[in-house]
């Protein structure tokens, strides 16, 4: 390969390098190596990659990547550069020409044999096996004791069939795609934090805290499903309100699943988009990404996050918790309301099976949440009756 100046010679390399040179190549060089577990449960065209704590997932056919754990994406030259802040593109062009040619050695993780060697089981079969919490059990415990939960919120989402009890006193929220099938189930306990290996992976969690008999026009995205209860704990506004959790990082499908359900939300007259993410920089660019996935499909956003740096909304609902009980509730707002991230005309909606949004109406309870800004619901208030099937004539969701 000749390298010159010439503009034109340099975006002739730039393309070559990008398509000759694997993703997998370049993480292999940098001491990562193909995650045994993760290749026998995805497809050849998605490989999990590991280097003690860290992983990177490489898709299309090794000429793309993402981070599950954080934001990074993308093509091989924002690869070496995601790996190595310090080089700039002169850097990159000279590590990938002498990469041209080479073919990933697929080699795996050695781990020791135990635990990790055993076959994992389909989410979807542990789902359907576990029960919602019941009152007074150790998930129903952790919930509403250690993290502030209402008790009829609790109830609300179990029978909403968004919410099970695992092992060991875990609380296990279920993700659903688009179209209402189940994809896995993100795990949270006193001492355990995670999300169901196997499976189809990270989509959205999702509840409703009214009735559930109107149309959804208004859709809440937090980071945790734990901060989406904990959200419309605080939320004044829960009519047609369909509170929501990615589980943290997304993969480009879990992305493309979201701006699907942004778009059926979009249809509705006077739909909105509330960003309720964490006070810190994960916060912000999870709010600028789901702020420019709504202007793609006409629906106007608006973030809200908590006042405190570095706060959740369990955090924000829990110290509410305890200024309640402690007989001094905080005069000062609990949360901003920051600038509109994004407003755009309307655009016409895609053509999308409504499932996903339509069968959550066919789980709603009678009783609609009210919280006002100077009280929490109590811990004892009773839990109404599931409403029977109510299907409106536009989508709810499907859980």
């Amino acid at each position: 390969m000749a390298y010159t100046s010439s503009p034109e010679a340099q975006q002739r390399e730039l393309d070559e390098l990008r398509n000759a040179v694997n993703c997998a190549v370049v993480l292999e060089k940098a001491g990562f190596r193909l995650d045994r577990q993760a290749t026998a449960q995805r497809s050849a065209r998605n490989l999990k990659f590991r280097r003690d704590s860290e992983a990177i997932i490489v898709n299309h056919d090794g000429k793309g990547w993402w981070d599950p754990k954080g934001d990074g994406k993308g093509d091989v030259f924002k690869l070496v550069q995601y790996l190595d802040p310090s080089k700039n593109l002169g850097h990159v062009r000279q590590e990938l020409r002498a990469l041209i040619g080479r073919s990933p050695t697929l080699e795996v993780v050695e781990r020791t044999k135990g635990a990790d060697d055993r076959p994992r089981r389909d989410p979807a079969e542990l789902w359907n096996r576990r029960a919602a919490p019941g009152q007074g059990t150790a998930a129903w415990r952790y919930l509403t004791e250690i993290r502030g939960l209402p008790d009829h919120l609790v109830a609300i989402a179990g029978q909403q069939g968004a919410l099970k009890e695992g092992p060991h006193g875990t609380a296990w929220f279920g993700h659903r795609d688009a179209d209402g099938q189940f994809t896995g189930m993100e795990m949270r306990g006193p001492d355990y934090k995670g999300f169901s290996t196997g499976g189809v992976g990270k989509r959205l969690f999702g509840f409703r805290a009214d009735g559930g008999e109107e149309p959804v026009t208004r859709l809440v995205v937090t980071e945790a499903a734990i901060d989406a209860l904990s959200f419309a704990a605080l939320d004044r506004f829960p009519k047609g309100t369909l509170y929501t959790s990615t589980g943290g990082g997304m993969s480009p499908e879990s992305e493309a699943n979201l701006k699907r359900v942004m778009t059926q939300v979009a249809a509705q007259p006077e739909a909105r988009l509330v960003v309720a993410v964490d006070n810190d920089l994960q916060g912000d660019r999870y709010a600028g990404k789901f702020a420019a996935m709504a202007q793609d499909v006409g629906l106007w956003s608006g973030r809200i996050s908590p006042k405190g740096p570095g706060e959740d909304w369990n955090a924000v609902l829990r110290t509410r918790r305890e200024g309640m009980q402690a007989g001094s509730v905080p005069v000062a707002p609990l949360c901003r309301l920051s600038e509109v991230l994004g407003s755009g005309a309307k655009a016409q909606p895609e053509t999308v099976s409504p499932s996903w949004l339509g069968q959550a109406e066919a789980h709603g309870t009678q009783r609609p949440l009210r919280v006002s800004d100077a009280s929490l619901p109590a811990p004892s208030e009773p839990v109404g009756k599931p409403a029977g099937p109510r299907l409106g004539s536009s989508p709810g969701m499907s859980l």
